[in-house]
């Protein structure tokens, strides 16, 4: 469930990098990198916590005992 939001921000946020953005002094900066490189971080840090929160919510992950109910249910194993 939480997946997929994940995956959708970090391609929102992979839309505004900047590259060489740490190496560019703060003066020469545009406000257009700086409005970029603002909107990549909180796109970026979007992603990261919906990634944490499927983590900690979502079955698909191999670790998680909904997956190992999954997996045999397919393999016709009873629980």
């Amino acid at each position: 469930m939480y997946l997929a939001p994940a995956c959708l921000f970090a391609a929102f946020a992979s839309l505004f990098y900047v590259p060489g953005f740490l190496d560019t002094p703060l003066a020469l900066l545009t406000p257009r990198h700086l409005v970029s490189q603002g909107l990549f971080g909180v796109f970026a840090l979007i992603a990261l916590a919906a990634l944490a929160r499927s983590i900690e919510l979502d079955p698909v992950w191999p670790w998680r005992p909904e997956f190992r109910r999954a997996l045999d249910r397919l393999r016709r194993r009873a629980p």
